[in-house]
């Protein structure tokens, strides 16, 4: 094959056209470019920083991000997702309106985060004086995203990924470029701080090249309401997701301390790392296409269950391996002061499986004008840990912190999303816990194979970690081929169907 002929294939395979079912696919593809692309580029940023600051630097950083996530989780509108889900292509009448909205609530964000400053991180909250300036200058964030360009969000309403992914590496390029600079320089928690304004900046400015639309400050009070009339559930949902998805890292930093908090935050994003790809392109690529076929209960339904197969087959190999080399990763990539982090990522590359599989639902009651059903699944989830969390850290430290989010998800919020998602698709509750069930026997196995070969010796370092992934990759492989030539399976038959409406 000439490389014009190779060129000429990559280019369709990239351009957006077709109809919905290339379009997505199409889409789909880019999504998987833009989180590859841009988690690989900051998690080696993130690991060679934390080798030179430290748990302790990293921990101040961690429960910044806290702060920050949950001031802006806390006043998160729902905007983007009522217009997305909205079947009309056409929205412009109401962006001036929303972007209005945008920017009033950063400048409050930016405010509250720079007055708090000083009391997070006194005594009575974090008892880490680190904390305040960091604070401070992290207030630069909201404000930079509230001036963002509100026509952004028909580059996912079309599924214009390809723009997405022209506008999020501009952000992350920055990002690691002036972290890992700052970090050489001065090796401390300024790295990831002056790093994440810079993407914010960037982004900024980024919006402005990928969208035509230019926004000018009118406000339409019945546009407002409107919006907000779908968006309360979202805001509801982003309150209780804060809690759930970041209030163990708040309670760890506040009862373990900051090196603590940095050791169990890094090993949550070493073990999510690869699971967030597959959530994230499932949940950017699946809610807008939701959206469009939302009045044909049988395409729904189809496509539903297509999505949760997919997901599976890919997530289950990804937790496992994950766990399965993780002290060899600790080895390679990380100092010995990060050890104790190992057990904490064994643990939580579950829920990245779990999360991936919620990934299928949570777009899905969107689409279909149901905000509010994930909003309640995650209250009684958050009362659950409200419950549990205290005793466990008491008695385990931040690996019981991990058991209570696990154990949550395992026997209560997955379960329960998937069987009212099934309903709300009129499917099969038995069909989709065969799907689930296909890819995990190859999975463990697998797991098995890869533990026994660190435990032989046969290598150390970045070799052993290369060919612990080898034999990973190679054993899920066949051992999925075997699943689906005996069974009625189809996961590898899907991919090359996918492969060949990409192509084609």
């Amino acid at each position: 094959m000439s490389i014009s002929s190779v060129v000429a294939l990559v280019r369709r395979v990239l351009s957006p056209g077709g109809d919905l079912t290339e379009r997505a696919v199409t889409s789909g593809v880019w999504v998987m470019l833009t989180n590859v692309v841009d988690r690989v580029l900051q998690l080696a940023m993130v690991l060679l920083v934390a080798r030179l600051i430290g748990p302790g630097s990293y921990g101040v950083m961690a429960l910044a991000l806290v702060v920050m996530s949950a001031l802006t989780k806390l006043s998160r509108l729902g905007i983007d997702a009522a217009l997305i889900q909205r079947e009309a292509d056409d929205v412009d009448a109401y962006l001036d309106t929303a972007w209005m909205m945008q920017n009033a609530r950063g400048l409050v964000v930016a405010a509250i985060l720079f007055a708090s400053a000083p009391i997070v991180a006194s005594p009575l909250v974090f008892d880490e004086p680190q904390l305040a300036p960091v604070l401070r200058v992290l207030a630069l964030s909201p404000l930079l995203s509230g001036l963002q360009n509100p026509g952004l969000l028909y580059l996912k309403k079309d599924l214009r990924f390809d723009k997405q992914f022209a506008y999020t590496l501009s952000g992350t390029v920055f990002y690691v470029a002036v972290a890992v600079v700052v970090a050489f320089l001065t090796r401390s928690v300024w790295a990831l701080v002056l790093g994440l304004v810079a993407s914010d900046f960037v982004r900024l400015v980024a919006s402005y090249f990928v969208a035509d639309y230019r926004p000018r400050p009118r406000f339409d009070l019945d546009h407002a309401r409107e919006l907000f009339g779908y968006g309360k559930w979202i805001f509801a949902s982003g309150v209780v997701l804060f809690l759930i998805m970041e209030g163990d890292d708040a309670f760890v930093g506040w009862y373990l301390g900051t090196a603590v908090v940095g050791l169990y935050q890094l090993a949550y994003r070493v073990s999510n790392a690869p699971a967030t790809e597959v959530t994230q392109t499932i949940s950017s690529v699946i809610f807008p296409t939701y959206s469009k076929m939302q009045s044909d209960d049988r395409q729904l339904r189809d496509g539903f269950f297509k999505t949760v197969q997919l997901t599976t087959f890919i997530s289950f190999p990804i937790a496992v391996g994950v766990a399965a080399v993780a002290p060899t990763f600790v080895d390679t990539f990380l100092t010995e002061q990060w050890d104790a982090m190992i057990p904490m990522i064994q643990l939580l590359a579950a829920w990245g499986l779990l999360r991936s599989l919620g990934a299928t639902t949570g777009p899905l009651f969107q689409a279909i004008g149901k905000p509010d059903v994930p909003t309640k699944i995650q209250f009684g989830k958050l009362v659950i840990i409200a419950a549990f969390i205290y005793p466990a850290t008491a008695r385990y430290g931040a690996v019981g912190t991990g058991l209570v989010i696990v154990g949550n998800s395992l026997l209560f919020s997955e379960p329960v999303a998937t069987y009212l998602a099934t309903r709300a698709v009129d499917g099969s509750y038995a069909r989709l816990l065969r799907l689930v069930a296909y890819p995990a026997v190859p999975s463990i196995l697998m797991g098995i194979a890869v533990v026994a070969v660190h435990r032989m010796g046969v290598a150390t370092g970045v070799v052993e970690f290369t060919l612990l992934v080898l034999v990973g990759v190679v054993v899920y492989g066949v051992l999925a081929l075997a699943v689906e030539r005996f069974s009625e399976y189809d996961s590898v038959a899907l991919c090359r169907r996918l492969a060949r409406t990409v192509v084609s």
